[in-house]
Order: structure tokens, then C-alpha cells, then sequence
């Protein structure tokens, strides 16, 4: 284990070798119908590096007979694009059921490329809706070494998902409904029967199978395109937590073209030539979504950053003092030094700390092998500072700094021992959780000179073991075992406190936000 630092020293662990930033929410801008993470981009699956885009010859698996015993299915090929390379395809299908319904299946696979990591992410998903075209069940899979799988079924007034995910036991959730949620493959049959004119706005209940965000989506009908067949098409912009994607539709409400942000998008194709992909690698996703400023003197050190955004409001970063104000358009973090930090009990003490050791979707702090292991680094710490930087330093050493993107499991992370970020984050709030450590996952933006001058998109923990507030309240202090900082230095900025569900709420800021750093001490 390694000594302690000066009090007023950051530790700066992350100068003996380049951190792997994640891309947390990087994959944000992959359009509706084609995300093999349902707008999600937050996470990440191991890394499988390969020298080439091959993607072999797949297809969607055969529709359920009953589903077609009303009629054939209609398939639909898509060509993914990025930065005008050819990275992946599309494929869906869509048929009638017996009992008057629809029945409709996606698949999309696709290369993408991390800090010089190129990985084929393919997902998959079926949904059936009822005559009435609300949803009635749904299935979802994401490849990974253990792929994730949701599986839904609207119910009278909930919608009871289960979610199977890295090993762990199948997590099954309620959530109350007050009508049927749209997913992103049945979105564009919602336009089917309207008439539509520019300007003409609506709205539908949406529900993301994996982060399990769960909101209202609008439609904007912008404008209209006349095809070489003589029809009319319609522009349309979809809106969900921020994140735009437009779609082009014909008046069956068939998507023809999607486009997303990062210069992403999909356009129908012939089967073969949706499968005709560009030679080379794809453009990096770091790359195309740090934001560039000028160097960041004592960075590495610094426990008061003062920035200013621009491009976007700076009430769209959170507000939460005294370690992250908003004040007009500028954002001051104040970290506080080790040596403020007060020694607190190890477990949280009363129903308020409470409240952050409880599991998660991400963090599986209850399972009894991640309770072992907690108790085993912990080696019998009755402090809570002294504990939560254990686990700081403890996983900073055992996971393997790999570009990822997936679904981050705490439980997956312990086995498999690598990851970026984000799997970092969650191995690291699942452990503090386990002992009774108030721990909370934490998006945002870190300045990382070692890769270059700029903002990266990165995740983080926080712990509850900062200096007692006006309220009674410990405050947060943020920690970063990926770049093994105990406490993290002040050029973390936070967009969001939360699991994949609040997350989502990056994807609105991919490729608006400018920053100017004025001052770091």
C-alpha cells in the first residue's frame, strides 16, 4: 500500500502512465432506430481489439411463426455511418401478428474506435405491440463477454423489466406506468395515421430498456422532401433528455435517413451495400469528443478550478456546493484537502448517508463476494477516510486500464479485472457501498494533459466524508481510481450525479460545450 501524500497534495498517480478516459456517453449520437445501446453511449463492454472493420455475414434470426401467420415480415437495410466512413449496418424487420398486433425486430452492428482500440459492438431487440399499437413486451441484447439482456412486459400499470447482466443474479424492477412506453424501434410507427405539417409537435411516453431511463420523447415535424418517386417524405426531430437525433420518413413513417450528432448517421440501403464497409479503422470517438483548451498550469495539483462554459448554459452543470458551484456563467470547483477531510466512522451514520449505500443498477454492493472483498481491502480501517482511499488505491492497482464500451457492472469489473472509467467507478462504489461507505457515481469532464490539452469525457466517484456542512450534512469529496487521485484533483467537472439513467443527460451536451479555465490553484 502506498504512503500518503502531503495533505496538500493531490495524488498524482496518473503521471506514471496515460489514463484510459473513457467514453462515457460518447456513443451518444448514434441515431434512434440503429443504437445498439438505446441512446446509452454511458458504458462499456471489454475491448476486443482488431486490426480491421470484418463483420461477418449476419442476419436477424427468423421471426416467430405465430407473428407471421398474419403475413410476411418487411426487412430493412441500413448503412451506419461516422465522419463518412462506413462503419456498420442496420437490419429490422417488421410483420403482423395473429391477433392483430405488430411484431418488430432490429439488429445493428457496428465498429467504433477508442484511443486506438477498434470494437464491433452488435445489439439486437424484438418488440410486440398489441391492435392498439401500445407495447406489450419487449427483449434487448447487448454483446459483451457476458452480454447484458433486458426483457419487458407491460403489465396493468407498470412495466415489470428484468435485466441479466456480467454474472450477477437477474435484477427485476417495477416501474409505474401511466400509459405504454415507445422504444426507439416502434418510435416511428407512432407517425403512421397523423397528419403531418411543419411545426406540428407530440408527444409519447419513451423508455429506454438499458440505462431504464423513463420519460417523454417529442417529435417535431420540421419540414417536407420530395422523393424521385414523386412522394412526399418528412423531416422529423426526435428529443429525449436532451438528446436530438432527425429522421427522414416517408408517409408510412419508414425511416430513410437518421442523423445524429459527431457526424453520425444511417441511410437505407441495399443489403449488400449497407454490408460494404470502409477499409481502415473508424474515426476515434476521443478524438471527436474532448474539448480542446489552452494548457492548465498545476492542473494535476489544483483543489480550486474556476471555469466558463460556452455553447451551452452553465446551469446545465450541476449546482452543488461547496464543491460545485454555478454561479452566472461561471462554474468555481473547490475540492477540499486531505488533511480537512474529518474522521468519520467507516459506515454510514443515520437515514441521510443511508440512503447512498443501498445497491444499484451498476453496483451490486450486496452480493457476498463483493462484501468479502471490501472487507479484505478495508484490512480492519475503522476510518472512513483512511477506508475510502484504500479502496482508492486498491483499485486503481487491480483493474487493467482498457478502453471499454457496454454496460459497467461492479461485480463483472471483479472478475474480469478490467476496464475504463466507468467500470472503474462502478467496482469502486460497489465496494465502499458493501462496507457502508456513502459512495455515489459521478459524469462529467476531467482535463487530462497527458493524452493533450483538453477536456475529456470521463466518470468518477464521490464519497460522503467531506467537511460538515451549514446542514449537518458530511459532503461529498470526489476520488478517482482510474487516474488514482485521493482526493481528485479540481478539474473534475460534473455534469451529473447518478447511474446510466441520469447519465443519458450527457448525450444533450456531445459536441456543444467550449470551456475556458481561468484560474487553478
Amino acid at each position: 500500500m502506498q504512503q500518503n501524500p502531503a495533505p496538500q497534495i493531490r495524488h498524482p498517480m496518473w503521471r506514471k502512465a496515460p489514463p484510459q478516459i473513457c467514453y462515457i456517453v460518447s456513443m451518444a449520437a448514434v441515431p434512434n432506430l440503429l443504437t445498439a445501446l438505446e441512446g446509452l453511449s454511458v458504458v462499456a463492454f471489454l475491448a476486443v481489439a482488431i486490426s480491421a472493420v470484418a463483420v461477418p455475414d449476419e442476419v436477424l434470426a427468423p421471426l416467430d411463426p405465430v407473428a407471421l401467420s398474419s403475413g410476411p415480415a418487411e426487412e430493412r437495410w441500413m448503412g451506419i455511418f461516422m465522419s463518412d466512413q462506413h462503419v456498420g449496418y442496420a437490419v429490422s424487420r417488421e410483420a403482423p401478428t395473429a391477433e392483430g398486433g405488430r411484431v418488430f425486430q432490429q439488429q445493428s452492428t457496428f465498429s467504433i474506435q477508442a484511443m486506438g482500440n477498434v470494437q464491433r459492438v452488435v445489439a439486437a431487440g424484438t418488440a410486440v405491440t398489441g391492435p392498439d399499437g401500445a407495447l406489450k413486451t419487449f427483449d434487448f441484447m447487448l454483446t459483451s463477454p457476458l452480454p447484458v439482456y433486458a426483457r419487458g412486459e407491460v403489465q396493468a400499470h407498470n412495466l415489470h423489466v428484468t435485466v441479466d447482466q456480467g454474472g450477477s443474479a437477474p435484477e427485476v424492477i417495477d416501474i409505474p406506468l401511466t400509459e405504454p412506453p415507445v422504444l426507439s424501434m416502434t418510435l416511428p410507427s407512432q407517425v403512421r395515421g397523423k397528419v403531418l405539417r411543419p411545426g406540428l409537435t407530440f408527444t409519447v411516453p419513451y423508455f429506454d430498456p438499458l440505462t431504464r431511463a423513463n420519460a417523454t420523447a417529442t417529435v417535431l415535424v420540421e419540414s417536407p422532401e420530395m422523393l424521385p418517386t414523386g412522394e412526399t417524405a418528412w423531416w422529423l426531430k426526435s428529443s429525449f433528455n436532451g438528446v436530438e437525433t432527425r429522421q427522414l420518413v416517408d408517409p408510412n413513417g419508414e425511416v430513410l435517413r437518421e442523423e445524429g450528432s459527431l457526424g453520425l448517421r444511417a441511410e437505407r440501403m441495399t443489403r449488400e451495400d449497407a454490408m460494404a464497409l470502409s477499409n481502415g479503422t473508424p474515426p476515434d470517438l476521443i478524438a471527436l469528443t474532448n474539448i480542446p483548451v489552452a494548457p492548465v498550469a498545476g492542473a494535476e495539483n489544483s483543489h480550486i478550478v474556476t471555469i466558463t462554459p460556452g455553447g451551452v448554459d452553465a446551469s446545465r452543470f450541476v449546482n452543488d456546493p461547496p464543491l460545485q458551484t454555478v454561479d452566472g456563467k461561471t462554474i468555481t470547483i473547490s475540492v477540499p484537502l486531505l488533511a480537512e477531510l474529518p474522521h468519520l466512522p467507516v459506515a454510514a451514520q443515520g437515514a441521510i448517508e443511508e440512503a447512498d449505500t443501498e445497491p444499484a443498477m451498476s453496483i451490486p454492493s450486496t452480493d457476498p463476494e463483493m462484501i468479502a472483498r471490501a472487507v479484505a481491502v478495508l484490512d480492519g480501517s475503522t476510518d472512513r477516510t483512511d477506508a475510502a482511499r484504500k479502496i482508492n488505491d486498491w483499485v486503481h492497482h487491480y483493474v487493467q486500464k482498457v478502453p471499454t464500451i457496454g454496460i459497467p457492472n461492479g461485480l463483472e469489473v471483479l472478475h474480469t479485472a478490467q476496464g475504463d472509467c466507468n467500470e472503474h467507478t462502478a467496482l469502486y462504489v460497489s465496494l465502499a457501498r458493501a462496507v457502508g461507505i456513502p459512495a455515489r457515481i459521478t459524469a462529467g469532464l476531467v482535463y487530462a494533459p497527458s493524452i493533450g490539452d483538453a477536456f475529456y469525457y470521463h466518470a468518477w466517484p464521490e464519497v460522503r466524508i467531506g467537511p460538515v456542512g451549514a446542514d449537518g450534512a458530511a459532503g461529498w469529496v470526489p476520488v478517482d481510481p482510474t487516474f488514482g487521485q485521493f482526493p481528485a484533483d479540481a478539474t473534475h467537472l460534473k455534469i451529473v450525479n447518478g447511474d446510466l439513467d441520469k447519465q443519458i443527460e450527457i448525450m444533450g451536451l456531445i459536441g456543444k460545450v467550449s470551456l475556458v479555465v481561468n484560474e487553478a490553484r
